[in-house]
């Protein structure tokens, strides 16, 4: 995944270079690269550098010249110039972090170029690899759920996957609708009125927007997102304590609900509270190593089911730069490895709020046909939504 933050204004390589290479002896999860061995998958210190590439192109395409493999290096900066603007990319393999823990690096390495470029020195203390998930809720008494083939101590089940050979890098293209900020104090007053968080206003209109272009009811389609546990446990987990701290959970409208933001996002509301209550949210991804999702199970002949996915990665920090350097906007970025066959036009939206502005990425590859008429689309929804408050 990339987190990809815009700048205008004197981009200094070798700082950038230095900043990085600080965080990265502070986080030696960025360093690492991975190893199969009969236990499964493993980080292991990697011989080589971190990797930062620099070059003049486009800064639409962040990932332009980017060519990682996690059994070499599992993260990279990337600079993409044009002039005086240019796009910086923090690329972390999932493996290692989600997007909570990312940004928080992200964080971390603007802080410290500025702090590079004025001059200081930088000295962050070294942390230990991030835990996994699963140590990390078992000492908080949270296990996957009893199956039919065994109790809830059983080992988990390894995820095996094909060779890197094997598979085929993918590239998403990400064009983002980015409210104002008008837009966006608008969008949360009308949730802080109807009592529908700004989470579920958004999702609320990407499922209006998807049900739109596919020319189906709401209530047909699977919705799915990912939830932050960092806060929703006790103790709370702090953000580069573990690897991908999250649950993940799957809605659908009922058919009495009205095809609207706000009913479909106080009905995703109820749901997540009540995944969070009986502690399903919290064992979703122990769950799905050992027993296939609900929409991945054998079903009856006919069209796959339609599922939209968002990830909300929340309020990005206030980002510190040096003068003479404007950071302009975020986005997302992603490059995946697909098996042969797999459906890789299947693209998804991120939200996120930078400097007081929430955007909607929409990843999807380059060309998709569909593409324009869900951006535009969504554009209208939110008008809509944004004009009521």
């Amino acid at each position: 995944m990339g987190y990809t933050v815009r700048t205008v204004g004197r981009l200094d390589p070798a700082a950038l270079r230095t900043a990085y290479a600080a965080v990265c002896r502070a986080h030696p999860q960025l360093a690492a690269r991975l190893v199969a061995d009969d236990g499964g998958l493993a980080f292991v210190e990697s011989g080589a550098p971190p990797e930062v590439q620099i070059c003049a192109g486009d800064p639409d395409h962040p990932l332009t010249g980017v060519e990682l493999d996690e059994y070499r290096m599992l993260s990279a900066l990337n600079v993409v110039r044009d002039g005086s603007e240019a796009s910086v990319t923090l690329l972390t393999h999932h493996s290692i972090a989600d997007a909570h823990h990312s940004i928080e690096l992200l964080s971390a390495l603007w802080a410290c170029y500025a702090d590079v470029v004025r001059g200081a020195s930088v000295d962050l203390p070294r942390r230990p690899y991030p835990r996994s998930l699963e140590d990390l809720l078992a000492e908080r008494g949270i296990h996957r759920a009893a199956s039919g083939e065994g109790g809830a101590s059983a080992p988990l089940k390894t995820v095996t996957e094909l060779p890197a050979s094997a598979r085929i890098p993918i590239v998403r293209h990400v064009v983002q609708h980015r409210l104002s900020e008008d837009q966006t104090t608008a969008l949360a007053e009308l949730g802080h009125r109807e009592q529908v968080t700004l989470n579920g206003l958004l999702s609320g209109a990407v499922l209006l927007v998807e049900a739109e272009v596919r020319g189906l009811p709401v209530s047909e389609l699977l919705f799915r997102y990912t939830v932050n546990l960092r806060n929703r446990l006790t103790p709370p987990i702090g953000p580069t304590e573990g690897t991908n701290v999250v649950g993940g959970g799957l809605f659908k409208a009922a058919d009495d609900v009205e095809p609207s933001a706000v009913a479909i996002g106080r009905a995703l509301g109820e749901r997540l509270r009540a995944g969070l209550a009986d502690g399903s949210i919290q064992r979703s991804l122990l769950d799905m190593v050992t027993q296939p999702a609900p929409h991945a199970k054998p079903r009856a002949a006919g069209p796959a089911p339609a599922v939209v996915s968002v990830s909300n990665w929340g309020v990005v920090p206030t980002l510190r730069t040096p003068d003479g350097l404007l950071l302009t906007n975020f986005h997302s970025s992603s490059r995946r490895k697909v098996a042969p066959g797999e459906f890789a036009a299947i693209g998804g939206y991120v939200a996120t709020t930078f400097d007081r502005r929430i955007g909607i990425d929409l990843a999807w590859p380059e060309g998709d046909a569909e593409l324009p008429r869900r951006l535009d689309c969504l554009r209208q929804v939110l008008n809509r939504l944004t004009s009521q408050a």
